[in-house]
């Protein structure tokens, strides 16, 4: 009996150890797409060449991406394991279709792909020739998600090569769709500045054209044009003309390579593979303008924008202005707040209450709406800015380390300027209180706005893709979250009556909070002189004296006697002079001029640029990029306890990352145009290039040491 239950589980254990490959070949299901991988062969020749193919099916309304997938995105990808015995060729892309959102132009596959490539079976083989790895991609709809799933495919090696009938039409479903060689010419024509003509001449093209077309639209392998524009398309008896425009900064001089569609409205697509050399316009290709879209066109993404996705926005602005108040670089004027909001707790006149926290709120409000107007005048424009713009000048950065310095000499009591500027020490019935609560508003929503936290940054970088108004809108939600805290002090002041009463202790905790504002007042002069050198600091530092002088001299020449009369007016001028000097002085003065200081890129990392991204790439180097600034004070928490530590150094020497800092902090029209090309309008912004990979992975805006070397040891 024993013996013969040993036979039937050795006969079980072959059976399923006989079944195991076959198993492990099946299609899997990674959460929004069937994946798996298939060959053209049922056995195979040593020797021989045979075409395998990664598929995918795609479920409804998501997508996923081209080798080039546009303006965000990552293309899918194979990453075999070592037990792989074969060589590999590249994928062969089908021609993409075009994949518009909210003003940005992506490239991709919808439904179903198949990406075939070219196997080459050793001379020596046998046996069974074995295909073993990770698929690996971004899928999308409204979010993107990264998909992955162990593929397996084992092709057994025999004296001739058999087809595989199974898998027939997904290779001619290929076939039909991978674009076909150029059978003319094509020009790139860059005479006329930003705007480009690629000019195409082919027999084949033009009986295209014949038909009832729905679009024509060049698709680049490379980022020198803008994806979103309409593509203007004019038609001869030669050929087309296609108008691009160049993406700034990325643009070249030499060939522009990519596909070229032509979209029957039978859902016919005809699809040409072309490298436009530089050139004149083709003659007899540009005759006369057709009136059809070339892709998808782009239009006014204000129009686009739903009821729906204005009100994610709006309420993403709100968490976003909530969260503000948590930020280091806005703690200090929320101290001033606080101080002002502890005098409330003493008194009885709730109207004087509602008054302070209307008042505060239409300050902060006030601020972000100015603040929202100015960014898309400059936008409209064609300036490259984002939040904490105001704080890329130094005359703008210089007079506010001044004014919170001042801010500060009040706070300790060394002088008093009164209800008019901090509501410190007023009557709260009085007007002055609301003009004090107004100005801390101001000041706590000029200082936070830099502070592009979480909920922001993403929703900041397509919101000003948006009209005036949708800027706007969201700009009023940002102020609303932002003041919301104090501002509900005001609405209910039942609520005040909860806080501490006022006494002698409160004197003590005024000048407590003097001190946090000193310390505010030094990191902008770090700021400063990472803009314009140690000289612009040393003139803050000397106006700062000045000013001093000026209050000592008001205080010491005050007395009774006929002096006064001339000292305070002359103590005022000083004072006045020293505070207007700096900033006239250092908004005539140039920023490109300015040296970097030593606590900018190199002190960390190596400057970045465009082309030292491309050569580092083409050396097959992998990069990680830091988009930051000195006023940005996430960016520096990160820098400090994540970037710049041991264990995150040794994983970059470890697995030869370059590490590249793009530091923002003086106006930089490059890297405004690269934060804007992954959807940010703000610092900071990570980014790392896995060696031989098109597309970055685009880091959260929080990090942590673990997370950066997860990131570079698993891509």
């Amino acid at each position: 009996m024993s013996g013969r239950l040993s036979k039937l589980l050795a006969a079980i254990m072959l059976l399923l150890a006989s079944a195991w490959p076959m198993a492990q070949a099946l299609p899997r299901d990674a959460g929004r797409a069937v994946v798996d991988l298939i060959a053209d062969h049922e056995a195979v020749a040593p020797g021989s060449t045979f075409r395998g193919a990664l598929t995918l099916l795609i479920d409804d309304q998501w997508h996923v991406y081209w080798k080039n997938p546009g303006d965000s995105g990552l293309p899918p990808e194979l990453i075999w394991d070592e037990a792989t015995n074969v060589q590999t060729g590249e994928f062969l892309w089908p021609a993409p279709h075009p994949q518009p959102l909210e003003g940005l132009m992506n490239y991709g596959y919808s439904d179903k792909l198949v990406l075939p490539f070219e196997i080459q079976v050793p001379e020596d083989a046998s046996g069974e020739v074995l295909l073993t790895g990770m698929a690996q991609y971004l899928i999308c709809m409204d979010i993107c998600i990264p998909e992955e799933a162990q593929v397996f495919l084992p092709v057994p090696v025999a004296d001739t090569s058999v087809p595989n009938n199974a898998t027939r039409a997904d290779f001619a479903w290929a076939e039909q769709r991978v674009p076909t060689p150029l059978d003319g010419r094509a020009v790139i024509d860059r005479s006329a500045g930003n705007e480009w003509v690629l000019s195409v001449e082919s027999d084949a093209l033009n009986a295209a054209l014949s038909a009832d077309i729905e679009y024509v639209r060049f698709f680049p392998e490379d980022h020198q044009i803008l994806h979103a524009p309409e593509q203007g398309l004019r038609k001869g008896d030669a050929g087309l003309a296609l108008t691009l425009q160049e993406a700034e900064g990325l643009g070249g001089d030499g060939a522009l390579a990519g596909v070229l569609v032509v979209a029957g409205t039978d859902k016919s697509r005809y699809a040409v593979e072309l490298t436009a050399q530089p050139g004149s316009v083709i003659s007899g290709t540009n005759d006369k303008a057709v009136g059809m879209t070339t892709g998808v066109q782009t239009p006014d993404s204000s129009a686009q924008l739903t009821v729906i996705g204005l009100l994610g926005f709006m309420a993403a602005a709100l968490i976003g202005g909530l969260i503000l108040n948590l930020m280091p670089c806005v703690l200090p004027v929320l101290f001033i707040k606080a101080r002002g909001v502890l005098e409330l707790a003493g008194h009885d006149d709730q109207s004087a209450v509602r008054r302070h926290g209307f008042f505060y709120l239409v300050g902060v409000v006030t601020c972000f709406l100015v603040l929202g107007g100015v960014l898309a005048v400059l936008r409209a424009a064609g300036e490259q800015v984002g939040l904490g713009f105001q704080l890329q000048y130094p005359a703008v950065v210089a007079g506010l380390a001044l004014l919170i310095f001042v801010l500060g000499l009040n706070m300790m009591g060394i002088f008093h300027i009164g209800s008019s500027l901090m509501n410190v020490g007023s009557d709260l019935a009085a007007k002055r209180g609301g003009q004090g609560a107004f100005f801390t508003g101001l000041l706590a929503a000029f200082v936070g706005a830099p502070c592009v936290g979480p909920f922001l940054g993403a929703v900041t970088g397509i919101l000003l893709t948006q009209s005036w108004l949708v800027i706007l809108v969201v700009f009023l939600c940002l102020g609303i979250g932002m003041a919301l805290p104090f501002a509900l002090l005001g609405f209910f002041p039942g609520l005040v009556k909860s806080l501490p009463k006022p006494g002698a202790w409160m004197e003590r905790l005024k000048q407590f909070f003097a001190f946090p504002l000193f310390l505010t007042a030094i990191w902008l002069l770090s700021v400063l002189g990472a803009q314009a050198g140690t000289g612009a600091i040393v003139l803050t530092i000397a106006a700062a004296t000045a000013i001093v002088f000026g209050i000592w001299l008001l205080k010491t020449g005050s007395g009774e006697n006929g002096s006064a009369r001339i000292v305070k007016p002359v103590a005022l001028l000083i004072a006045l002079a020293a505070f207007v000097l700096p900033i006239v002085m250092l908004a005539s003065t140039s920023q490109a001029d300015a040296p970097v200081s030593s606590g900018s890129a190199e002190a960390y990392g190596e400057i970045w640029s465009t082309d030292r991204v491309t050569a580092l790439r083409e050396e097959g180097r992998p990069v990680f990029i830091d988009f930051t600034a000195s006023w940005c004070v996430t960016c520096q928490v990160n820098k400090r306890t994540t970037l710049t530590t041991s264990k995150v150094q040794a994983a970059f020497e470890e697995e030869n990352v370059a590490f590249l800092v793009a530091d923002w902090t003086r106006r930089d029209k490059a890297i405004g145009q690269e934060l804007a090309k992954h959807g940010r309008a703000g610092v900071p912004l990570y980014l790392y290039y896995p060696a031989g990979k098109e597309s970055p992975v685009i880091l959260p805006q929080i990090l942590s040491p673990d997370l950066i070397v997860q990131t570079v040891q698993t891509n």
